[in-house]
């Protein structure tokens, strides 16, 4: 609302009540202010892992919030955007602060239906939504810790409260002054739990406080009548001064990040991050988060359940057996896995690994087969004996020179689930049972603008064609939205370049070949494809799944020159054939090539649907 006097311009004033397009300004600043102090709160990110993600994450979620509004007509009502916003969230959420900044949104969404005006928010509601805010984040965390953004949003809803009691008949308290108490209330708060083992401050808390700003400060610009870009580059004091206050913060901070050898009891110890979408019941939601609870640490499970209890969860957890956090019951969507602590196969060309035991090793000899992480130190020195072998041709011979300082990410797709923790460690996101935004997802998770997917059969290629002209035609909407869009938001840049990979066994060898190295996107794709095209596969159901069939297929196909024979085992894989492979591959070195320990071996349960038993010969 304005107020207008003669020969003046509108002035604004503080509105009184939440409404739709107050909600959905609020929301804009907060996207807005997420993307100018992204990479802020991204540095004070190390708690519970020191992967400096938080203010991505955040920002991330409250796009998908946004990008769910604007899907709404323009006179939708405050319960509608309020919903959306919050599905929006839910669905979008990334990382631990993603999942707790959608569950503000969902107990805002909560609060609105439930307010005798479905247009309005007073300041007593807002009060109540505050509360509701504190409890539904506190709840959403398995193992709660102070400190963080649950203390923040507590201390905000106190503050909120205090306002409100201060309220008297003859000068009740203002919808603004409410909102300005619970971000200073905030901004207190994380000043107070600065210094308390999570960094210089809580990431994820400096990121509520910056919404809770960014909300105080909507309020008191009132209804401006304002377009988009007019509204964003308007003053925001409060939020300006919660910026300036964390770079101070920061600036003045001696904390360190905790390092794997230091065991803080409220750091997450699991390897990977697994995070999906859960189509599910509430009953089947809540044996689930019992089920994470007891397999890792960091769960979260939330989401929007209808009246029948039925609807989307997002699903969060730290865990070192990736494959035990996939739900028993309802349908996961969207599964991706992230390995949290790089092991030497990622960031390492040259690591040589000590052999780790061997699942079932004790049915199958040792010295004929090698472990995953053997086979990648095995590949790498082969490529570095190619490189120096290079060396020695003529520069006329040689390829393009490798770009410098271009970073790519890789995706490996599979329907196999017992190639999560493989593939993971190679320092690839694994997309499960890849569809168009599974693999979206994967990709704006990456954060970096030029990215490989490696497909593992052709509707996974299909959905992954997809999913590049999706990001490229948001890429160019986003290039001509002016200067309210002026920095870019991650993944309005990523370019998709989807390899020739078609089979599970060929994006193994892409992943291990990719691994490591920090070269470009064409260096990494031709050296993925290069892989892919040296192996030989057999995919083998039914009766040519048996132990013998498998035995005699190895047999014929096998050539004196091959090194490596690489076994994937389906779910309904008969138990022996993993073994009988082994054999029948030391049965033909001995016989053919003298040796029975000539070829190297892999055997891996892969767990996939279809087919039975997956051989690559190389």
């Amino acid at each position: 609302m304005t107020r207008q006097t003669s020969g003046q311009l509108p002035t604004p004033v503080p509105t009184n009540a939440l409404t739709a397009p107050v909600l959905r300004s609020w929301l804009r600043l907060t996207r807005r202010t997420g993307e100018i102090t992204r990479a802020l709160v991204d540095s004070l990110n190390v708690f519970p892992v020191p992967d400096s993600d938080t203010g991505t994450n955040v920002l991330l979620t409250v796009r998908a919030a946004c990008d769910a509004m604007r899907l709404l007509p323009a006179g939708a009502g405050l319960v509608q955007v309020s919903r959306a916003a919050a599905d929006g969230a839910v669905r979008g959420a990334r990382g631990n602060s993603g999942l707790l900044v959608s569950q503000v949104l969902v107990a805002l969404a909560d609060v609105c239906a439930e307010a005798p005006d479905p247009a309005a928010l007073r300041p007593v509601e807002i009060v109540r939504a505050y509360e509701r805010i504190a409890d539904t984040t506190w709840a959403a965390v398995s193992r709660p810790v102070t400190g963080t953004l649950l203390t923040v949003a507590q201390d905000a809803a106190a503050a909120a409260r205090a306002a409100l009691e201060e309220s008297r008949p003859t000068a009740p308290t203002s919808l603004s002054a409410v909102c300005a108490a619970a971000a200073l209330g905030a901004q207190e708060s994380v000043v107070e739990t600065a210094g308390l083992g999570h960094g210089p401050v809580d990431a994820g808390g400096a990121a509520l406080m910056l919404m809770l700003t960014c909300l105080s400060d909507t309020i008191d610009a009132g209804d401006r009548g304002q377009g988009d870009a007019e509204a964003l580059e308007a003053p925001y004091p409060c939020t300006e001064v919660a910026h300036q206050m964390l770079v101070d913060l920061l600036a003045g901070a001696t904390h360190v990040a905790s390092g794997p050898g230091d065991s803080a009891p409220t750091a997450s110890m699991g390897e990977f991050e697994v995070m999906y979408l859960l189509e599910a019941t509430t009953a089947q939601a809540d044996v689930l988060r019992g089920e994470l609870e007891r397999v890792g640490d960091s769960v979260g499970v939330v989401g929007t359940p209808d009246a029948l209890g039925v609807g989307l969860y997002q699903v969060h957890v730290h865990t070192d057996t990736p494959r035990a956090a996939l739900p028993r019951a309802g349908r996961a969507r969207q599964v991706c896995v992230h390995h949290l602590h790089p092991t030497a196969l990622a960031v390492v060309a040259d690591w040589e690994a000590d052999e780790p035991p061997l699942p079932g090793g004790d049915r199958i000899e040792d010295s004929r087969v090698v472990s995953f992480e053997r086979l990648a130190a095995r590949r790498a020195r082969n490529r570095a004996a190619r490189r120096n072998s290079s060396m020695r041709k003529h520069p006329s011979h040689l390829g393009p020179p490798t770009p410098t300082g271009e970073r790519t990410g890789v995706i490996a797709c599979t329907r196999a689930p017992g190639l999560i923790e493989q593939l993971a460690r190679t320092g690839a996101v694994v997309v499960l049972d890849p569809e168009r935004d599974g693999i979206i997802r994967a990709a704006i998770d990456i954060g970096l603008e030029r990215v490989i997917v490696l497909p593992c059969d052709a509707d996974c290629a299909a959905h992954a064609h997809e999913a590049a002209r999706f990001l490229a035609a948001r890429s160019a909407v986003s290039h001509v939205r002016g200067a309210a869009e002026a920095v870019p938001a991650p993944g309005d840049g990523v370019q998709l370049l989807v390899c020739d990979t078609d089979d599970e066994a060929r994006v193994l060898a892409a992943a291990v070949a990719v691994a490591g190295s920090g070269e470009g996107l064409t260096v990494l794709a031709r050296r993925a494809g290069r892989a892919a095209i040296e192996l030989r596969t057999l995919a083998l159901d039914g009766p040519d799944a048996e132990a013998d069939a498998v035995a005699a297929a190895l047999d014929a196909a096998l050539r004196p020159d091959d090194e490596l024979v690489t076994v994937i085992l389906g779910r309904d894989a008969m138990p022996d054939v993993g073994a009988l492979a082994a054999e029948a591959v030391a049965r033909y070195g001995e016989r053919t090539l003298g040796d029975p320990d000539a070829i190297e071996v892999v055997i891996h349960a892969g767990a996939q649907a279809r087919p039975d038993v997956l051989m690559a010969l190389e």
